[in-house]
C-alpha cells in the first residue's frame, strides 16, 4: 500500500510541476506580446509628438511671417504711408 501512495504522490507532484511550467510558459509569452504592443504604442506616441512639433514649427513660421508683415505697418508714420497706398485701417 505504501508504494501505491508514493506513486500517487509522485504523479500529483508531476502534474503540479507540469501545471506550473505551463503557467510560466504562458506568462512568458504574454509578457513578450505585451512588450511588443507597448513598443508599438511608444512608436506611435513618438510619431505623434514629432508630427505635433512639426505643426508647431509650421505655425510659428506663419506667425513670424505675419508679424514681420505687420511690424512695418504699425510703426510711427505708417498710417500716412498706408493711406498713400490706399489702405485704410478698420476703425
Amino acid at each position: 500500500m505504501g508504494l501505491i501512495l508514493d506513486l500517487a504522490v509522485v504523479a500529483i507532484a508531476l502534474v503540479v510541476i507540469g501545471s506550473l511550467a505551463l503557467l510560466a510558459w504562458t506568462l512568458a509569452i504574454s509578457a513578450v506580446a505585451a512588450v511588443r504592443r507597448e513598443r508599438v504604442a511608444v512608436g506611435r506616441a513618438h510619431q505623434a509628438v514629432t508630427d505635433a512639433e512639426r505643426r508647431l514649427r509650421d505655425a510659428t513660421a506663419r506667425v513670424r511671417t505675419t508679424l514681420d508683415d505687420l511690424v512695418p505697418r504699425t510703426r510711427v508714420g505708417a498710417a500716412a504711408d498706408n493711406a498713400a497706398r490706399g489702405e485704410h485701417p478698420d476703425t
